[in-house]
Parts: C-alpha cells; sequence; structure tokens
C-alpha cells in the first residue's frame, strides 16, 4: 500500500481491532495518541464525537472500529481475513459481528457508562443486572455456537473473530465467562495469535 495509515487510539481499547487487523494483514501504519486526545479538537476534525478509533489514509477518514478493520481488508489484495462481498462466508460475517455489537457490547457498553457516574448504587444495581443478563443471552448463543468449531465462520480464523473476540474478552474481564467454557477455550486460541501478543 502506497499511503501511510495513520491510526489514532491505542491500548485495550477498541482501536486494539485495529492495530490486531493490521498485524495480521502484515500492514505498516503510524500510530497516534496522547493524554487529552479524545475529545480534542483535532480529533474532532476527524471523528463528529471525537472519539477513538479512527483511521486516515490518504483523503479518506474512517471512524468506528469495525467499519475500518474491513475496509483494511478490502483494500489488501491476497488477504485472507474476510470473503468477498456477495459471498455467504462475508455475509456470515457480516452476521456475528452486528449480533456481537447489538446482543453483547452494547449492554457493556452501558454498564461502563454507568460505572463513571457517581449515583447510589441502589440507583444502578438492576439497571447492572439487566446488562449482565442481557450480555450473557447474547453470549449464550457464541457459546452454542463456539462449542461446536473452533472460529466463529469455520475452522479457519477471520476478521470476525478480531472484531467479536475483543467483545468476548471485554466480557471476560467483565466476568461473564465463567460458566462459558467454550468462550474460554476460544479466547485463549486467540491469546496464542503472534499477532496480537504486542496488544492484549
Amino acid at each position: 500500500m502506497s499511503e501511510q495509515i495513520t491510526i489514532y487510539g491505542s491500548g485495550g481499547n477498541r482501536a486494539a481491532r485495529v492495530a490486531w487487523t493490521v498485524n495480521e494483514l502484515g500492514l505498516e501504519a503510524s500510530y497516534r495518541h496522547y493524554d487529552g486526545m479524545i475529545g480534542s479538537d483535532e480529533l474532532r476534525r476527524l471523528h463528529p464525537q471525537a472519539k477513538i478509533p479512527v483511521m486516515q489514509i490518504g483523503d479518506l477518514v474512517l471512524f468506528e472500529s469495525a467499519a475500518i478493520c474491513q475496509h483494511l481488508c478490502d483494500i489488501t489484495p491476497g488477504q485472507h481475513l474476510m470473503a468477498p462481498v456477495g459471498t455467504a462466508q462475508r455475509s456470515l460475517h457480516n452476521q456475528w459481528v452486528s449480533f456481537a455489537q447489538s446482543e453483547v457490547e452494547a449492554y457493556l457498553w452501558h454498564s461502563f457508562q454507568m460505572g463513571r457516574l457517581e449515583m447510589a448504587e441502589s440507583a444502578t444495581a438492576a439497571a447492572l443486572e439487566l446488562n449482565r443478563h442481557l450480555a450473557g443471552a447474547g453470549l449464550d448463543a457464541f457459546e452454542q455456537h463456539l462449542a461446536k468449531q473452533d472460529f466463529l465462520l469455520n475452522e479457519q480464523f477471520s476478521l470476525a473473530d478480531i472484531i467479536v473476540g475483543w467483545t468476548i474478552n471485554w466480557s471476560r474481564k467483565s466476568g461473564l465467562l465463567e460458566t462459558r467454557p467454550a468462550l474460554q477455550t476460544y479466547l485463549a486460541k486467540l491469546f496464542d495469535r503472534p499477532q496480537v501478543a504486542m496488544i492484549w
């Protein structure tokens, strides 16, 4: 790729998905991150809410980690992380990524945001418990699916595993995998990949 890839954001947040994808594709990218960048005027020129991650390649600016990762696959010749548009595998990729974001990650994010509020525990306990229950229902679907195969789409690692795996790892950090052994085994496979070692 002739144009420089610049990634705004680093660390264990959703920018980790982008960094992992860059590593798996064997691309080179520069990373920009500093204290106070989130919410900064610089970032607001690239993202309407001044959040991370953001990617810039030439005149193209993209935000939302899944969209960034998918674009990187689409523009990398010979990549094997994501199937071509119009194939069943591409549609299954879209399905599981959408499911993870709506049925698991949304509840984890809501709980995270509530944890930042200075409210009495009694005012948030019910909502937090509901979030755990609803995220758990989504995780149960992944548990059943991954009890039958090594990776989300088949027996081969794909971009869906990068995007969804990050969400499942967040679930682990939130204490939601203790009763879900297939997801624990799945994460162990992801952690074994050398391309992820520098991220998680």
